[in-house]
């Protein structure tokens, strides 16, 4: 499994260190494979909702640090095997909490499939 973010190679291996230390990572500040598979910008209602406030307040309390890369850039898991999507998952809004044990159970399961 490979995730990729918009921050630099360090700035992953941070956020990903204390959430998901297993996990490998490349960092994509071109937006190369967010073009590819068509992840395009939040719109306002996406970003400005009472959902999105109340995440926001919920990291804020927990410490989450400044936005790294494009903050406005919509964020979605794709598991690919063999150049095909087998798995997908866009978030609906800027304030949807990234589950990661989701992600890794989905590559678990897909894994295990013949």
């Amino acid at each position: 499994m490979l995730l990729v973010h918009l921050g630099t190679p360090a700035e992953g291996d941070a956020f990903l260190g204390k959430r998901w230390p297993e996990a490998r990572a490349v960092s994509d500040p071109n937006r190369k494979l967010f073009h590819a598979f068509d992840l395009g910008r939040w719109t306002w209602t996406e970003l400005f909702s009472p959902r999105v406030a109340w995440a926001a307040l919920k990291a804020w309390r927990f410490g989450v640090g400044k936005p790294v890369g494009d903050p406005l850039r919509k964020s979605g898991w794709y598991l690919v095997d063999e150049g095909r999507v087998i798995w997908s998952q866009v978030h609906e809004h800027a304030g949807e909490e990234r589950h990661y044990a989701e992600l890794a159970a989905a590559y678990a399961s897909q894994a295990a499939t013949p």
